[in-house]
Order: structure tokens, then sequence, then C-alpha cells
């Protein structure tokens, strides 16, 4: 790279070499004790009120719904020694993409879509990817759905409750036993699925979250409970002490959510498409790019994470094509590795501060880190620096393995089922 060049992405923050990876992952471990602990901590640390005893029962149904996003998925699962299988899958849209509903209305669909599918046991697990409060009971409330549904009245309802009625009124015989999770929390209990003791569940996609097993000895706000580990929703999107540079402030500045989630912001794939828009606006003001490039660029707005991986394998597609000079496409492909690998380095110090947790907790010697999301799978800048970064982070002191599998939100939510 060009020593001009580089010199400028280190001034932006945006040069992998401005995180210290050590220190980053020692900022992240200190906040998770504070969390846990409730003395503060930016990571809220949520306790699920799920756990990780219990008996996984072979070849016995469940039903799951996977509910987030603008869709909606309906399953019968059933894990087996051999491993797991999805018997029966439908996917259709979330209520309330379409036309305003009530919370009653959803909770209505969910019973609908999923009521062919329920086995006798009644068991059902409901993947629930909105913000929602976990209650010592099992019971969840729903915080906010956020902007790509229209629900009335959801704020405050309570799920459990909701969906039993809608069961009463379409007058299922059975006794639905229900688990509520969200989907880190699923992508956790996947790697249990697969006959794994303990893992780390991380999804970095459009957003990113953290999930792992602490014991509830450690986790002093929940009370006293009658099982040894808590599954913890750590919401590491919110740690608040990231390396954060001119960019990251700029992009911070004008979002929505002005000084909450600056993890996320500098790591998922929400934001590396805008971080990377105003780094190419910055380079043209120091005269690193051309003005017809930046222009181009800023007119495109924040800039699709798959062409951006197309422009670093191909040096072509789409955003090739937005630049006026061979050289510009160079110096932007540059651009987007040092962004790539920033969030690969920062996301590998997350993880490498949840394993060395683990470890001390239980005296692991290989965690198993269960993965989810675009972002990170479709991602071989990211996924290459995360990797490369964790085995340096480790040193000798851990060993870790990374497991995936396309439906694991649904397979670990019907482990959760028995589990939980």
């Amino acid at each position: 790279m060009d020593g001009k060049l580089r010199d400028a992405l280190m001034d932006l923050g945006i040069h992998p070499d401005c995180v210290d990876e050590k220190k980053l992952s020692q900022e992240i471990s200190e906040h998770m004790l504070r969390g846990l602990r409730g003395i503060g901590g930016s990571m809220m640390m949520i306790p699920t009120y799920l756990f990780g005893s219990g008996t996984i029962v072979p070849d016995e149904p469940v039903a799951v719904i996977d509910a987030g996003g603008t869709n909606l998925r309906a399953a019968t699962v059933v894990i087996r020694s051999s491993g797991a299988e999805v018997l029966e899958l439908k996917k259709s849209r979330m209520p309330g993409t379409d036309r305003h509903i009530t919370a009653e209305e959803m909770y209505d669909e969910f019973v609908k879509r999923i009521m062919p599918m329920m086995p006798a046991s009644g068991r059902l697990a409901l993947c629930f990817s909105y913000a929602f409060r976990s209650m010592p009971d099992g019971e969840a409330q729903i915080i906010t759905m956020g902007k790509e549904v229209s629900i009335e009245d959801c704020e405050g309802s309570l799920i459990r409750e909701g969906m039993l009625r809608a069961f009463a009124k379409a007058r299922y015989k059975g006794d639905p036993k229900i688990t509520v999770l969200n989907d880190t929390a699923a992508v956790l209990y996947s790697a249990l699925a697969s006959g794994y003791s303990d893992a780390v569940g991380f999804i970095l996609g459009t957003g990113m979250n953290t999930a792992y097993f602490e014991k509830t000895l450690d986790v002093p706000k929940i009370g006293p409970v009658l099982h040894d580990r808590v599954a913890i929703n750590m919401e590491s999107a919110y740690f608040s002490s990231p390396p954060c540079g001119m960019i990251d402030r700029k992009l911070d500045s004008a979002s929505r959510n002005k000084g909450q989630a600056l993890f996320e912001k500098m790591v998922s794939g929400a934001y590396l498409g805008e971080i990377a828009c105003l780094s190419v606006i910055e380079l043209a003001e120091r005269g690193l790019m051309s003005d017809g490039t930046s222009d181009m660029v800023r007119g495109a707005g924040a800039l699709k994470l798959q062409y951006v991986t197309e422009l670093i394998e191909r040096s072509s597609g789409p955003l090739a094509e937005l630049c006026a000079c061979n050289e510009d496409i160079k110096t932007l492909r540059e651009l987007f590795i040092c962004i790539m690998r920033r969030s690969g380095k920062m996301t590998a110090s997350l993880v490498a501060a949840v394993i060395r947790r683990i470890c001390a907790n239980a005296e692991e010697k290989e965690v198993p880190v269960a993965v989810n999301g675009s972002t990170f799978l479709l991602n071989r800048t990211i996924r290459e620096e995360f990797l490369k970064c964790l085995n340096e982070l480790a040193g000798g002191d851990f060993g870790f393995k990374l497991i995936s599998r396309d439906d694991d939100t649904l397979v670990g939510s019907a482990a959760a089922a028995f589990l939980g």
C-alpha cells in the first residue's frame, strides 16, 4: 500500500492497525464482568432465563417459529443421534409487513401457521428476533419490533401469554409448552444440538451480537436458580469503548441512534457500506482519489457489500465502473480491504474475550464458535482476518473451531425447547 494512503487511513481510523486487539479484548472482558454483576459496563449481559441443563429427547419433534425482519418460517424439527433434521418448512411474510395489524392478530397468524405442525408433546420454540425482555418465569415482553413491521400495541405485550390466548381461540386441544428466545441464543443452542456441551453463539450480519453460557452463581442479578448455567445475551453491539476514528464519529453523528451501538457501527453489514462511502469522499478531499470517482460514489450512497466483495476479489463490478481511472480502482480496493480487515480484527477480539470467559468457567480446551450472518459467512476478507487474529489472541491458551449450518436458528430453537 502506498505510504500516503496508509497514513490517511490511519488518520481516518479505519486501518486495521488502528486496533490494538489485545487491549480491545481486555476492555471487552471488563465490560462483560461489570454487566454480569449489574455494576455498569456498556454491554447489558442479559440473562435469557434459558439454561444449559436438561436432555434432548431423540426423535421427538418440536414445532418452531422463526420470526425476524420481514420473514416468518414455520417448521418441524427433530434432533436425532445422527443429527438434526428439518422435516417440514414453510416460509411466508412476517405478519404486519404488508398491512397494519394488532399484536393479537400477529399471535393469531403465528398459531394459524404452526398449528398443522404441532407435535403431540406440545413443544413449541419461538425464535423472536425483535427486542424483548426475558423474565424469570420464561415469559418474554416485547420492547419494540422496529420499522420493518407495522403492529399496533405490541410494545409491552407478553409473548407466551399472547400465544396461549391464540391457541385457545384456535381450539387447540393440546398443552402448548412455549420457549421464547432470540436469534443469537438460537445460534448458541444449535451447537448443543450438534452434541457440544458449550459454545459461543456469534452473529455478524446486518447487525452483530453474541451469546454464551455463564455460571449462574456469577450472575447475581438473576437471584437464586436451580440451574448451574444460564444463556447470556450479551448485546455486544453496545460496547461503548471501541477504537472509533474520524469516519466512525461522522457516521455515528448522522445516525438515528447517535452514541449507541458504536461497536456494531464499526463492524456490521448495515454500516460497512456507509463507512466506505464516507471514506471515499474524505480520500478525494485529500487528493488520494479523483473528484469524479468521489462524486459517483457519493451519488451511489451506502455501498452494497456484495459489490464491495466483488471489487476486493476481482477488481471489477459495479463499483469499479464508478471509478474514473484504474488508479482509483486500486485505491478503492485497498480501502475496502482495510475496512473489512478491521471488522474481522475487532470481532475476533470480542469472541476471544468470550472464549476466555468460558475457559475460566469450565476449563474447556476447545470452544466451538457457532457463527451466523452473511457479513461473516460471505466475506472472505473479514473471515480470514477474524481467524488470523483469533489464533494470535489464543496464543496457545485456548482452542476454537468454527461451526455453522444453514438451519441453525431452527435447530437451535428446537434444542432450547428441551434444554432451556
